[in-house]
């Protein structure tokens, strides 16, 4: 089976552009719950255990950065096909 060309239609070209928007958009929502998780885990009382917060932060802090990553590579791609788009036009 051949390789999909990078050279589609304008119309599964906005369709894809809209649908990494959307991807990103969800990301985003992961991205604050993970920093609420963060601020909780951050701000709990004295009677909580100390190592389970660490851990909670750490594993935050771990989601909120891939996240962020994933949600910027996908907004840079959107922009490329953007741009790529602009071009033919």
């Amino acid at each position: 089976m051949p390789a999909p060309s990078l050279s589609t239609p304008p119309a599964c070209s906005r369709e894809l552009v809209d649908r990494l928007h959307s991807v990103a958009a969800t990301i985003d929502d992961c991205k604050w719950v993970a920093n609420a998780l963060h601020l909780s885990a951050s701000s709990a009382d004295e009677s909580a255990a100390h190592e389970a917060n660490t851990r909670m932060a750490g594993v935050s802090r771990m989601l909120f950065t891939v996240l962020r990553k994933a949600s910027n590579d996908i907004l840079n791609l959107v922009e490329v096909l953007e741009n790529r788009k602009g071009a033919k036009s």
